[in-house]
């Protein structure tokens, strides 16, 4: 399927964003409003502030009364501080290291308490996985202009979500309709030719139905030459909602990415340093025009149903149905040739068509057992993939990226098919208890895994089935004043994609973790102040075996830390983000010559601080200070990439300060990496390093209603 649905550019959502204020679907204008959400952790968030999270429990749980750390990204932080993806908006988020892939924004790169998913696997929307497949090209993303907010679940969490990254899961959360009317419209421009339009409107049909409408077009022709990034969105939602007890959700995401951008990287020869006396370009870019794409077709099709039987029993259910069509050319280096400046290039290439399904299905009890408050939610997951997919590679013609002058031919290359499969059925149970100001969760959950690959045209076929039982713990003790300790026990299983000696693919990983900390959140404030520590070992991690080209799974990965984070309004015209992160990561019991050492994209440090600052005559400005630690480029730690420190900033004037016929209106200006530091984000080994994203300054003129 080539085509999701129909756009003519940003045309197409202007004339949305003008027409959405006079929809009407009642006779009546005057719509009473009887079932109003209250304040949860799917509500509309305000300031940098939220209370309420449903990631660590997947029950509506304060923040401060949650045994484990948990980050919460609303939706005005994404919107002050000016985030175009995902990776932006966890920019400022302790325990996170995020856009390692430099300026790329093809995927949402994020790595937590030093161990990242391969682009994929700890990325959630709306309680379940996004359903993307690891092992291809075949990679779903979400703009953030749809969502309402971002948790980050810190620490394993296979107790309740299956499969996951030892470091834990991001949790995005959509924006949803509501019973009053609102809504938001903004147009922007900003250097590398970046522009975009974006809509957003809802309201109330009657006193029981709310609809809401999201869009957005964007491209830019990037930091890199010769490439450009293109992206269209739509979301259409509607909410049910006849009583306090009954909500029923249903909702659709269309994204089409005629232009995926660029992702690939430069050789640490030349980046991190000079290659015959000379650096490459932070704008170099190793594709070959005449045989470089991305275009990704995807569709998320979702319903969210929950109703309350009385004051003890309730369900809830979910589900989703997605589909995405990537096809991928691209040519990129692999080295220099000997004693020249001449880079080698390789091409691969993808046509693949991914179609997934999930569901999630919760029954939830609250009761007493004396003077013990319980609140017990049973869970039942299921979900699967099928991606079909044909690939093929082979080497390309060689680069000069100096002169750009290129050498020999690219090839003919022939495409492979091969069918992905991938389920897992999982059952968990949990029990959130409380006894006075004590709070006490424990959960755990069975699940059964299995990964299958078939490949009639090459003849390879490779099953693995998994079962597993994870667990989770955590204690915790509320002051009267504020303040709550707490100590937490978390587990994670992972599976690998590498092979043994025999072909067979690896076991899955497993990983424990110790975690202790305090939180504290001033009575009568929304604001929280974090401390946590934690020990978090992966084991049966592969490594090769030397000098073979087989793995075994006999390694770990053994990560301490120690996070700093605080959120907080500290006047109604203050507000203020802070983080700090330490940790030390280490790998044991390797076999391959890497042990003692630290893995890479693992910063020993990272520190954040925004603050936003509400003078007169409405304006506000919002300035940021980042910091990346030093990072190994290579596990066998050979070569550092030097530590980094960036700017970012923001102004805005809401043009109703001056006139009030313009309530509304504003103009803001937001600059990330202020000062045009050149640095390289991250490195996988020396020969594949990223580049930092440069200097980014967006205007954006809007309306809000």
């Amino acid at each position: 399927m080539k085509t999701l649905f129909p756009l003519k550019r940003h045309a197409f959502l202007v004339s949305l964003a003008l027409s959405a204020p006079h929809l009407s679907y009642a006779a009546d204008n005057n719509i009473v409003v009887t079932a109003a959400p209250e304040d949860t952790a799917v509500s509309e968030t305000h300031g940098y502030t939220a209370k309420t999270s449903t990631g660590a429990s997947k029950t509506d749980q304060p923040l401060i009364t949650t045994p484990q750390s948990v980050s919460v990204i609303t939706r005005q932080q994404m919107i002050d501080q000016g985030a175009m993806t995902v990776n932006d908006a966890l920019n400022y988020t302790a325990g996170a290291f995020t856009n390692f892939g430099g300026a790329a924004t093809r995927y949402d790169t994020v790595s937590l308490r030093g161990f990242h998913g391969g682009d994929v696997d700890n990325i959630f929307l709306d309680g379940m996985r996004l359903m993307s497949d690891p092992s291809s090209y075949n990679v779903l993303q979400v703009d953030p202009w749809f969502l309402e907010r971002i948790d980050v679940i810190k620490g394993p969490s296979s107790a309740l979500y299956g499969q996951t990254v030892p470091g834990g899961l991001v949790m995005e959360t959509s924006k949803r309709p509501q019973f009053a009317e609102e809504g938001h419209f903004k147009t922007y421009y900003g250097n590398h030719s970046t522009s975009g339009v974006a809509m957003d409107y809802t309201n109330a049909i009657n006193d029981q139905w709310a609809f809401r409408l999201t869009g957005i077009g964007h491209q830019s022709h990037t930091q890199y030459n010769n490439t450009r990034e293109e992206h269209y969105a739509i979301s259409p939602s509607l909410l049910w909602q006849p009583d306090s007890d009954t909500s029923l959700l249903l909702k659709a995401y269309l994204q089409k990415d005629p232009s995926g951008g660029y992702h690939s990287a430069e050789p640490g020869d030349g980046s991190l340093y000079s290659h015959n006396g000379k650096r490459l370009s932070t704008r170099f870019s190793d594709a070959d025009p005449s045989l470089d794409q991305f275009k990704r077709h995807e569709q998320i099709y979702s319903y969210d149903f929950s109703h309350n039987f009385n004051d003890t029993w309730s369900i809830h259910s979910a589900g989703s149905y997605s589909h995405s069509n990537v096809d991928l050319d691209q040519v990129y280096q692999i080295g220099w040739q000997p004693d020249s400046d001449i880079l080698n290039r390789y091409y691969s290439g993808s046509r693949s068509s991914l179609s997934a399904v999930a569901t999630d299905n919760q029954l939830i009890a609250n009761f007493r057992t004396g003077e013990l408050q319980h609140k017990v939610v049973i869970g039942a997951e299921y979900h699967e993939y099928t991606n079909h997919h044909k690939d093929a590679s082979g080497t390309a013609s060689s680069i000069n990226p100096f002169t750009g002058e290129t050498y020999g031919e690219n090839g003919d290359y022939t495409f492979y098919g091969t069918k992905n499969r991938y389920y897992q059925t999982g059952a968990y149970l949990q029990d959130e208890m409380q006894w006075d100001r004590w709070h006490l969760d424990v959960s755990g959950r069975y699940d059964r895994i299995v990964s299958k690959s078939v490949s009639d045209d090459l003849g390879t076929h490779s099953r693995r089935q998994d079962d597993h039982v994870s667990g989770r713990a955590g204690l915790l003790y509320a002051f009267d004043n504020g303040i709550s300790p707490y100590i937490s026990y978390s587990q994670a299983i992972t599976p690998q994609a590498l092979s043994d000696a025999n072909g067979n693919i690896l076991k899955p990983t497993t990983a424990s973790q110790y975690e202790a900390g305090v939180k504290y959140q001033p009575v009568g404030t929304s604001d929280l102040y974090s401390l946590a520590l934690y020990d978090l070992t992966q084991k049966d991690v592969a490594n090769r075996v030397v000098p073979e080209t087989y793995y075994a799974s006999v390694g770990k990965v053994h990560s301490r830390g120690i996070e700093l984070e605080a959120h907080n309004q500290l006047t109604s015209r203050l507000s203020t983000i802070a983080t700090a992160s330490i940790n030390h990561v280490r790998y044991e019991d390797a076999i391959d010559g890497n042990n003692g050492n630290t893995p890479y994209v693992t910063p020993n440090a990272t520190a954040s601080a925004w603050v936003n600052y509400k003078f007169d005559y409405g304006i506000t400005t919002g300035v940021g200070v980042r910091y990346i630690g030093k990072q190994w480029a290579d596990n066998e730690n050979t070569t550092r990439i030097p530590s980094a420190t960036l700017v970012d900033a923001s102004v805005r004037m809401d043009l109703g300060a001056w006139r009030s016929q313009w309530k509304g209106a504003y103009v803001q200006l937001n600059a990330k990496n202020l000062g045009g530091r050149d640095y390289v984000a991250s490195c996988y080994g020396t020969g594949y390093c990223y580049w930092g994203a440069e200097r980014s300054v967006i205007a954006t003129v809007g309306y809000d209603f």
